[in-house]
């Protein structure tokens, strides 16, 4: 068993560095590009070519530098992101501030005393399957159609309902700005509310990763068993979030960096964010270990579409900016489903040990670790502060899922 185990070490270890091993040849670099291109069946002329190597290049080093981690639980590839430039990855993105004033929305601030270890939206045939918005950046409609899907789902006399994201894209900002250059999830279901709750089936608003005129009005109303009345925010931090994933899916935001962008699989734990929310996708399952979210890049990328999110971490903010909307059934029922994901966790989280300590500020360096108030309070988990329990010594876990002295907590 030992002489087993050594092999398949040794075979890892050979595996991971073999990347490493290319970059340090100019020669071998070419081929391994060659072969880059054509198995994503690209071409270049001799001008971009070059400057696509070099992007290639930069993607590959972090993938071998991370790869080649052994205290790691998390796996990245060269995948088609490997030789974009910035503006072109950015195109797959689309969380911003495009649209103007919002609504107040209700704050979930119950606590669920009967909330379970684990849920996994997936297992129970009640999420759809995995779709794609293209370099169009249009995620914020497929997280707000995400966080729908699943709860309506749940509803009595519901079905699983494949809802169309290019209602949305359409329709939301029509006359005012273009869909595909960002937009808040939120405002999705401001704009259903705001016309009879009402949001079609994909079946018969077809996407195209384009904003076109609004037909929301001529396309029938998918909304059978409920309508959207509005909308609730998560209160910002981790365990709000899992209460409100126990009750159903929710579109959440945070922040996609080149690093996310090449993800292959395993439980991530991104290091590289700067802090400004750019992304939004749906939180559709958790377990101790991770958050389980289902992206909107096709099932080509990560885990046939699908990322898991360390527990513990702040996720480059992904509690910061979550919802799911206010349904009101109708006493009508829908009977109709469409096709549910086939997508099956992994079990490749053997190395992965639950880190329970984690930074409350999103934006943590070693420079906050020179203040003991940041390096105790806020930023433990990367300054080093952790203890058994979670918290740093002196302070206990609160209600509120924040280390403060016991007397502080609320």
């Amino acid at each position: 068993m030992i002489l087993l185990i050594s092999l398949l070490v040794a075979a890892t270890c050979a595996h991971e560095d073999r990347l490493k091993a290319i970059l340090r040849s100019p020669k071998a670099t070419l081929r391994a590009y060659g072969q880059y291109k054509a198995d994503q069946k690209l071409s270049f002329g001799p001008s971009e070519d070059r400057m696509r190597l070099k992007m290639w290049r930069s993607s590959a080093e972090i993938v071998a530098e991370q790869n080649s981690r052994q205290d790691s639980s998390v796996t990245l590839e060269l995948n088609f992101f490997a030789v974009m430039t910035a503006e072109e990855r950015n195109r797959y993105l689309g969380m911003n501030g495009t649209s103007g004033i919002k609504a107040k929305p209700r704050t979930l601030s119950s606590v669920l005393s009967d909330t379970p270890a684990e849920v996994d939206w997936t297992e129970k045939g009640l999420v759809t399957a995995i779709k794609d918005q293209a370099s169009c950046g249009s995620c914020w409609t497929f997280g707000a159609v995400g966080g729908l899907e699943t709860r309506y789902a749940l509803l009595e006399n519901s079905a699983l309902r494949n809802f169309a994201e290019k209602e949305y894209l359409d329709c939301v900002y029509e006359g005012l700005a273009d869909g595909c250059n960002g937009g808040w999830m939120q405002e999705c279901y401001e704009y259903s509310a705001a016309n009879g709750g009402r949001l079609a089936a994909t079946a018969d608003y077809l996407y195209q990763a384009v904003d076109e005129k609004c037909l929301g009005a001529e396309k029938p109303d998918a909304m059978i068993a409920a309508k959207i009345v509005g909308y609730v925010k998560v209160a910002e931090n981790e365990m709000a979030n899992i209460e409100a994933i126990a009750e159903g899916s929710i579109t959440v935001a945070f922040e996609a960096t080149k690093f996310f962008q090449l993800y292959q699989t395993g439980i991530i734990k991104d290091m590289t964010c700067t802090g400004s929310l750019n992304h939004a996708v749906t939180a559709v399952g958790y377990t101790e270990k991770y958050i389980l979210v289902k992206n909107s890049w096709g099932g080509d990328w990560g885990e046939s579409g699908y990322v898991r999110y360390m527990r513990g971490h702040h996720n480059c903010g992904l509690y910061l900016d979550s919802y799911y909307p206010d349904l009101e059934v109708t006493g009508v029922a829908d009977s109709n489903p469409d096709e549910a994901t086939d997508y099956v966790v992994p079990d490749n989280d053997d190395r992965f040990d639950p880190v329970l300590c984690k930074d409350k500020y999103m934006k943590c360096t070693l420079a906050h670790c020179k203040d003991i108030t940041y390096a105790e309070r806020y930023c433990a988990k990367t300054c080093n502060k952790c203890t058994e329990g979670g918290c740093p010594s002196g302070t206990i876990l609160c209600s509120d899922d924040v280390c403060r002295h016991q007397h502080m907590c609320p």
